[in-house]
């Protein structure tokens, strides 16, 4: 199988996954996020795209390419504008830590980068096993994180996964939803982790001010806190430093950030 040496990359965690298989020359173009998570030098000199959200054939039809590779959440019409132009697309949706870990084996076998996937793979469960092994002995605060503000709203799957291996509980039950003010106050979070997406430094003090949060622990105790959003919000290699970044939040003597 030839792999595709063309690839346009819509989403930092496909960007960082290529990257990270040693497979940088098959980029033509990255996403206009991209630097926030991979670093501008990563992919200096590479054409920016509109994410899969935004994307339209005509950003991309100009770059000639073999294979675009995108992700959730995606629009219905993007999607049909790119497949009625002819290009070949990839979207992957992921959910949990097992659905990455498949996306990332799959990247590497389109790219023949197997062994290096695999690598990759096994870099992060041995981050995963040490951060478990070094929170084990903690105490499990009730952790609610919220990925935005107006409608509120909690992660995927993954982020309950990095909560409980951090050593938290996740808190409200059921990822990927929309909530309402009354049962994030019933859930009691010890911890809030603001993690809005896009948003490099939020607000905390908003957190605070939020009319009926005063009773609820985290804000009680002054433990509402940040971490870099996108390295537990993108679904890539990533999560294992956004899981490092997570456990050190949850720590007791983390102040707020």
């Amino acid at each position: 199988m030839r792999c595709p040496q063309r690839i346009v990359s819509l989403e930092p965690s496909i960007t960082a996954t290529l990257l990270a298989l040693g497979r940088r020359e098959c980029l033509i173009a990255v996403s206009e996020h991209d630097a926030r998570l991979v670093g501008e030098e990563a992919i200096a000199g590479l054409p920016r795209v509109p994410c899969t959200w935004a994307i339209r054939a005509a950003d991309i039809l100009s770059l000639a390419p073999e294979l675009v590779i995108g992700s959730i959440p995606m629009r219905s019409q993007s999607v049909k504008e790119l497949l009625q132009a002819g290009i070949d697309l990839l979207l992957l949706t992921p959910t949990d830590l097992r659905s990455i870990y498949r996306h990332i084996r799959l990247l590497a076998t389109l790219t023949d980068a197997v062994e290096a996937g695999e690598r990759v793979i096994q870099e992060m469960e041995a981050t995963f096993e040490e951060i478990r092994r070094t929170t084990t002995q903690r105490s499990r605060p009730r952790v609610y994180v919220e990925i935005w503000p107006r409608p509120r709203m909690n992660g995927p799957a993954w982020h309950a996964e990095l909560v409980t291996l951090a050593g938290g509980e996740y808190v409200p039950p059921g990822p990927n939803r929309q909530l309402t003010d009354e049962e994030i106050i019933a859930a009691d979070p010890e911890v809030i982790v603001v993690a809005w997406a896009g948003v490099d430094h939020p607000p905390l003090a908003q957190v605070y001010q939020r009319p009926g949060w005063e009773q609820v622990t985290a804000v009680r105790t002054g433990r509402v806190v940040t971490v870099p959003e996108i390295w537990i919000n993108a679904p890539g290699p990533n999560l294992a430093q956004g899981a490092v970044y997570l456990a050190q939040a949850l720590r007791e003597d983390h102040p707020p950030a």
